[in-house]
């Protein structure tokens, strides 16, 4: 499928966002200086002390709101989904900024935190966008940012069960995948991949339709229309197929690498509405497909045992459909590179120097679009296909730069040279990496995200040089 795709869909646009043209002006500066060394701090960004108190300001200043941020964030991918099915993975993560606690001011944005005992973090429920079939990243179809209030009362004291889901936490699911239905409306089917948290009775009877579906992992059992529980029926189900899985290292958790073998089966449930829902108006039943795939390996320990029972609205009519579920669901590592990437290797956003929470959250949001293309040229050196079509990457004129570093790079010997397909991103991906440090010899392995990062600094900053003697030769 051919996909016409505008070079302008990778520069963020930020004429009439906030009403002031001189705002607007320094905010597109700004996200010009963060694309060209993203994750850098506002001190380093800045030229002149005068120019990083302007951006200070330019955070803190109520005209430059979260929403038009995410606005002109999640546009940009419309018109790549066109056409398209799509997967839109969803998860949330906090991010903690209790190492600079002394220099934020309170209720500025933060809130209590899942992990200890203050009021220094805020939490990012974003929706990443992946071609279904190659898992290419897109872009972003909807963010939310919230904090928790530490005067709120609990769980107990608001009578949760009771409260309607618009005035809950996991409301964030819904919103997000309306929100993103808008933004992907162009695209042929979108699936919203989520974890157990989004396991939410309300989502099943508001989100899906012919076009939209839910692919979440089982958080607990549930009462069926016919008087079973899910779980029990699960169980019931025949094995369909047995197939095998490597199963990465994971140094953190002391596992190592191994071939999984795994058990599938499917089936047709109808979910019984929850009592406490009764008078909400929902359906009585929602019908799913349940998945449940279950690891057989001989000689593992059982609480390393692979078990993902999944809820799916899409039709599983072999076992073939039943393994493309499990496939997608393995999708969410992308999202989890992205929240790893935005807080560790290189963007260190929980280090920035500001002093609200309000302003730090609208960093990170003109951070993602950076992060982004480092996270798709690091999928691409790693993918046999070698990456997405380079133009869903980079514009006409950073193509134009990159065919001629490509040729200034490249060493005299085979070993050192790029024989990836210029057409893809992986091509891309080898010169950013040489510029970022990396020797361009397979046998040392890829450029990690470190490098990816420095080379594109770099590389942004050859733009730049490029673009003001154009300026000085037309002035």
């Amino acid at each position: 499928m051919e996909v016409n795709i505008s070079p302008l869909s990778f520069i963020a646009n930020y004429k009439g966002l906030t009403g002031d043209k001189r705002l607007d002006t320094r905010a597109q500066s700004l996200w010009n200086s963060l694309s060209k060394q993203p994750g850098s701090t506002i001190s380093k960004l800045s030229s002149s002390r005068a120019e990083q108190v302007a951006y200070y300001r330019l955070l803190e200043n109520k005209k430059l709101s979260e929403q038009k941020l995410i606005h002109e964030l999640t546009s940009r991918v419309s018109s790549l989904a066109a056409g398209r099915d799509l997967l839109c993975i969803e998860d949330s993560s906090e991010i903690n900024v209790v190492a600079n606690e002394n220099r934020l001011q309170p209720d500025s944005g933060l809130g209590g935190s899942d992990n200890a005992d203050n009021a220094t973090c805020f939490k990012i429920h974003p929706g990443l966008v992946l071609d279904a079939q190659s898992f290419n990243p897109l872009g972003f179809s909807a963010v939310k940012l919230f904090h928790r209030d530490e005067q709120q009362p609990d769980r107990f004291e608001r009578n949760y069960k009771q409260q309607p889901i618009e005035d809950k936490e996991s409301y964030k699911w819904v919103e997000v995948s309306q929100s993103s239905k808008i933004t992907l409306a162009q695209s042929n089917s979108v699936t919203f991949v989520q974890d157990r948290e989004g396991d939410i009775y309300e989502q099943f009877a508001l989100i899906p339709d012919n076009k939209y579906h839910l692919l979440i992992r089982s958080r607990t059992t549930r009462c069926l229309w016919n008087g079973s529980d899910l779980y029990t029926a699960m169980q019931e189900l025949p094995v369909a197929g047995i197939y095998t899985i490597e199963i990465p290292a994971d140094k953190r958790n002391k596992r190592f690498k191994r071939t999984a073998q795994m058990a599938i089966c499917y089936g047709t449930f109808h979910i019984k509405r929850p009592a406490n829902l009764n008078k909400a108006g929902y359906a009585q039943y929602i019908t799913v497909q349940g998945v449940w795939a279950q690891e057989v390996t001989p000689g593992v320990d059982e609480k390393d045992l692979i078990n993902w029972k999944l809820l799916t609205t899409h039709c599983i009519n072999n076992v073939t459909d039943a393994l493309k579920m499990v496939e997608w669901y393995s999708a969410r590592w992308y999202i989890e590179q992205v929240f790893r990437l935005l807080k560790q290797d290189g963007f260190g956003i929980e280090s920035a120097q500001l002093e609200t929470g309000w302003a730090l959250r609208k960093l990170i949001l003109m951070q993602l679009s950076s992060l982004l293309k480092i996270l798709q040229m690091n999928i691409a050196y790693n993918d046999p296909e070698e990456g997405q079509c380079i133009e869903e990457v980079f514009n006409e004129e950073e193509i134009r730069v990159l065919v001629h570093l490509n040729k200034t790079l490249q060493g005299k010997t085979i070993k050192t040279q790029n024989h990836n397909n210029p057409q893809k991103s992986k091509w891309a991906a080898w010169i950013i990496g040489r510029l970022g440090g990396w020797k361009g010899y397979d046998s040392q392995g890829p450029p990690g995200v470190i490098c990816l990062k420095k080379g594109l600094d770099r590389f942004n900053a050859i733009i730049e040089g490029i673009n003001i003697a154009k300026d000085m030769c037309t002035g």
